[in-house]
């Protein structure tokens, strides 16, 4: 039992661990409710346009 034990103890260490940061790059701490601080999305094409705007008519999405 030992054994198995301390192999659930190692897998269990392994998955935490593996949540780590592995660049070290800092993350904010403070958060702005309701403001996205991502970078800006780049503009759509026309032709991307035109191409969502055929896929929602064929969803049924109004």
């Amino acid at each position: 039992m030992t054994v198995i034990r301390a192999a659930v103890l190692a897998f269990g260490a392994v998955v935490l661990l593996a949540g780590c940061q592995e660049d070290g790059t800092p993350r904010p701490v403070h958060l702005d409710k309701g403001v996205y601080q991502g970078a800006a999305d780049t503009p759509l094409s026309a032709e991307q346009v035109r191409a969502l705007q055929q896929r929602t008519a064929y969803q049924g999405v109004r």
